[in-house]
């Protein structure tokens, strides 16, 4: 996520609209898995959650890469849903740091859009 917001500031895998549509999407979707899948369907679900995470994060504009690792990663049933609020708070966090370090130099600006695109709007 640092790398995105940090070096790929202009990147729409790094705005705060993919990050957090993005995580949500992924952390919904490994999670719902982890408690229909259960047992010995432990490997279909470890394969089919960010499948359909990032499915779902292209076919609606919000592609966040690192929201396909973390759907894997939640998959797998071990977390709850105590640590996809620290997921996302942590995001938030690192969103208002990549604001306020980026935005310091006048060559840099983060994000380049906070919600839509602005090319829907001309």
């Amino acid at each position: 996520l640092a790398g995105l917001q940090f070096d790929l500031i202009a990147a729409p895998p790094a705005q705060p609209r993919n990050i957090l549509c993005g995580q949500l999407i992924g952390l919904t979707i490994s999670m719902t898995a982890g408690f229909l899948l259960e047992g010995e369907y432990a490997w279909i679900r470890t394969a089919l959650a960010p499948a359909l995470a990032i499915f779902l994060m292209s076919k609606l504009g919000v592609v966040h890469p690192p929201a396909g690792a973390a759907a894997m990663i939640f998959s797998s049933g071990k977390h709850g849903l105590e640590d996809v609020w620290a997921l996302m708070v942590a995001n938030v966090i690192a969103i208002v740091c990549a604001t306020v370090v980026n935005n310091l130099s006048s060559n840099r600006q983060y994000p380049t859009f906070w919600g839509l695109v602005p090319c829907c709007f001309t």
